[in-house]
């Protein structure tokens, strides 16, 4: 069946009946009512008894969507907790609060907002496992009917979850860790754009929302559209259609402008001046300055994954002091990778596009997860002793990285193993001038249309090709140290001249 992505399950949002939800949702990708209520009655199945939370994020379809999901728990007996418009981490923090056993986000992230989809949630905010998901659509549309016991439903605050970010954001001010002149904020039109840039400037710092809640959400503004590293001219971000990035001004270098937040809250960029214009920072630059904040005395847990530079790895176990995992693309494996070591003394796990995973108390419970307001606090708590020279902390990459996406594909005809997995490596094999026998596959968890490829020697080259889980589009990612970038672009276009072809989809007659 297959129906959960990279995170969750994501369509476009559909409120009318429809005959086969299923069949629906595989031929047209129309996420529908019954679907996602189905969805929620399964997981619950799969949970531990006790407490469910359900909350969404601001797309014209989630107050249906939401209603069929409270409707569908109704008769299973658990209690019933409703935060309405909220953020996944919001959510997440409220589950640690209320010690909920099951959480569902009525979300797609970053996609555009016809689309929506949900998030499934487990003890402590953490995200399913394979099984667990398997389980959750093996179990789909099984039985009807009265299903048990009345549940209890009660609507709660997500007022707590503010408090805690204005305690934390009032204690790094006290110590002189957040510019005087302020930055901007864009929450991509969701929750977070009602009240953040609100709280930051009562706390006497000037800040802007710069997104708008008339729009929808994650249209030409937030995370979703940034790379981190890529830097633009003055001129081009004032042509620029993206909410933050056409009101910025020159800066000098190092200055913090700004920070972006996708849709549902867990993805933030740090836009900060380089100098010659504007540079996005994401998880590669938060790591590297985790990387400097540590201390000898202090073990750590990292978790990075595999379209994460180079250097960003090397640099870390370099420490000898911690443990370092790699992981495949999306924050659940960031989340799973660190599970094991969450007692450690730090523990972080990133990803270049924006995701930081960090770990949150709330009394004896501890949880992992992704929140973009988090990681905001945390980049001005690292970059404060810096000054100014903080960037060259976060931007000095010793390695090479580049990405191009196949868009639109037909991921059915990616396989990592078949016809067109030999034909890439091929076509790296002539690029570099290099023998097969010299490249070695690398098996990551969770990632079954992955083929990831090292070379090693006096130049260290990692390929990465893997479907997209929520998008139509195939990802090529290449990483290397010592290699140029004149190198990484001839393998690239070798590698999108075989693929391009092969995997764009048949032209509609």
């Amino acid at each position: 069946m297959g129906i959960f992505g990279t995170d969750g399950v994501r369509g476009i949002g559909h409120v009318d009946p429809v005959d086969s939800p299923l069949h629906s949702f595989n031929s047209e990708r129309l996420f529908s009512k019954d679907l996602c209520g189905e969805i929620a009655l399964s997981a619950s199945k799969v949970a531990d008894s006790g407490a469910v939370l359900v909350g969404w994020d601001r797309r014209p379809s989630n107050p249906e969507l939401a209603k069929s999901v409270i409707d569908s728990l109704s008769k299973t007996g658990r209690r019933i907790m409703v935060l309405e418009e909220t953020t996944t981490p919001a959510l997440q923090y409220a589950m640690l609060a209320q010690e909920a056993k099951l959480g569902v986000m009525i979300t797609a992230s970053h996609n555009p907002s016809e689309d929506t989809g949900v998030k499934i949630l487990f003890e402590n905010g953490r995200k399913p496992t394979i099984e667990e998901e398997y389980a959750i659509e093996s179990d789909l549309f099984s039985e009807a009917g009265d299903r048990g016991t009345e549940s209890e439903i009660r609507y709660i605050s997500n007022n707590p979850y503010i408090q805690q970010i204005r305690d934390e954001f009032i204690d790094i001010g006290r110590k002189g860790l957040i510019p005087d002149e302020g930055f901007l904020v864009d929450g991509s039109g969701g929750w977070i754009s009602t009240w953040l840039a609100d709280m930051i400037s009562e706390a006497g710092f000037p800040c802007t929302e710069v997104s708008d809640r008339n729009a929808a959400i994650n249209w030409n503004c937030g995370a979703g559209s940034l790379s981190e590293g890529v830097v633009m001219g003055w001129d081009e971000c004032r042509g620029s259609q993206h909410s933050l990035l056409r009101m910025l001004k020159p800066s000098p270098r190092g200055s913090v402008l700004g920070f972006c937040f996708d849709g549902d809250g867990d993805r933030c960029f740090l836009v900060c001046s380089s100098g010659d214009g504007v540079c996005a920072i994401g998880g590669d630059g938060f790591l590297r300055l985790f990387s400097h904040a540590c201390t000898d005395e202090k073990n750590f847990s990292a978790a990075l994954t595999i379209e994460s530079a180079l250097d960003v790895s090397e640099g870390l176990r370099g420490l000898g002091i911690g443990r370092v995992t790699e992981t495949g693309v999306g924050d659940r494996w960031l989340q799973h990778a660190l599970m094991s070591d969450v007692e450690a003394d730090d523990i972080v796990g990133a990803e270049p596009s924006g995701h930081v995973v960090l770990r949150h108390r709330i009394g004896s419970n501890i949880g992992l997860w992704g929140d973009g307001v988090k990681t905001m606090l945390g980049f001005l708590r690292m970059i404060g002793p810096y000054g100014n020279d903080w960037f060259d902390v976060a931007s000095s990459s010793t390695s090479q990285n580049i990405a191009h996406s196949i868009s639109p594909s037909d991921r059915s005809l990616w396989d990592p193993s078949g016809e067109s997995g030999r034909l890439a490596i091929n076509a790296i094999v002539r690029s570099l001038g290099t023998n097969a026998e010299d490249i070695r596959r690398v098996d990551v968890e969770g990632e079954s249309s992955l083929l990831l490829l090292r070379h090693s020697g006096e130049v260290e080259w990692s390929f990465a090709i893997r479907n997209s889980g929520t998008e139509s589009k195939t990802r090529v990612t290449i990483r290397t140290t010592g290699g140029s970038k004149e190198e990484s672009g001839r393998v690239m276009a070798a590698i999108i001249d075989v693929l391009e072809p092969l995997l764009q989809p048949e032209p509609m007659s």
